[in-house]
């Protein structure tokens, strides 16, 4: 059996691709930083019982080689791993004007999380393998308000094909993905009212009309996944609806 690893994959495109996989028939291990967000998926989703969940912070070094050092001695290597975790975006505004924690818990959450689970997930794959980071649309454009996480995207598609040309010698594929506006919890806060005038104003600036649903997004990881796509090597696919071309 397969061997898959989602970060992130309690909500959104994470949980999509965590549902996905275990649909294919991989052994899922996933994880976030609060169990009750995954007890809460677990009483909707019955199904994904099997699902190997840990509580790892990624930003702590220690917690993330802890989490490493049990997948290799339970499952003994990875044969798919997504790097999708992603936290709440601290660092809106101007870039003069946000603080500098904030700046630097983005550039920690959005960048350095992918870079180190990298590291260690390379360790333990070997031929035919896959990984997946997941970027951004504002990862191959300038993003006034949100520059540093911006950058941070920028620098995970740097990484992803810097590392895909070393990776490919052990005919380990990377790539990653960058999502346009994509339905997800994050988009759903405020109130009913509040949520479709935000949602049909951001519509109207994507060519495709709308915002992309999870499925669609996870349906393209999986594929880059897949013997399908095992001659894909440091690509980024964009999946967003004509965004980036506006």
């Amino acid at each position: 059996m397969r061997n898959a690893l989602v970060t992130g994959g309690t909500s959104g495109i994470g949980l999509e691709t965590v549902i996905q996989l275990s649909q294919l028939g991989y052994r899922v291990i996933t994880c976030s930083r609060n169990e009750d967000n995954w007890n809460k998926v677990l009483a909707t989703n019955s199904d994904l019982s099997a699902v190997d969940y840990l509580c790892v912070d990624l930003k702590d070094v220690k917690r993330v080689d802890s989490m490493f050092a049990y997948i290799r001695e339970n499952y003994g290597s990875l044969d798919v791993a997504i790097n999708n975790a992603s936290p709440q975006l601290a660092s809106k505004g101007n870039y003069e004007e946000v603080g500098i924690d904030s700046l630097y818990g983005t550039l920690i959450g959005d960048f350095w999380t992918h870079a180190l689970c990298l590291k260690y997930e390379l360790g333990l794959m070997t031929e035919d393998s896959a990984i997946v980071n997941v970027s951004s649309v504002n990862g191959s454009r300038p993003t006034p308000s949100a520059a540093m996480y911006s950058a941070a995207k920028h620098g995970l598609e740097g990484l992803t094909r810097s590392i895909a040309l070393e990776a490919i010698k052990k005919k380990i594929r990377v790539n990653a993905i960058a999502p346009g506006v994509t339905w997800t919890p994050r988009w759903q806060e405020g109130n009913e009212t509040a949520i479709n005038i935000l949602k049909e104003t951001v519509s109207r600036k994507v060519p495709a009309g709308r915002f992309a649903e999870v499925s669609e997004i996870a349906n393209a990881i999986t594929w880059l996944c897949s013997e399908n796509a095992r001659y894909i090597v440091g690509h980024t696919l964009v999946v967003d609806g004509g965004l980036s071309l506006a």
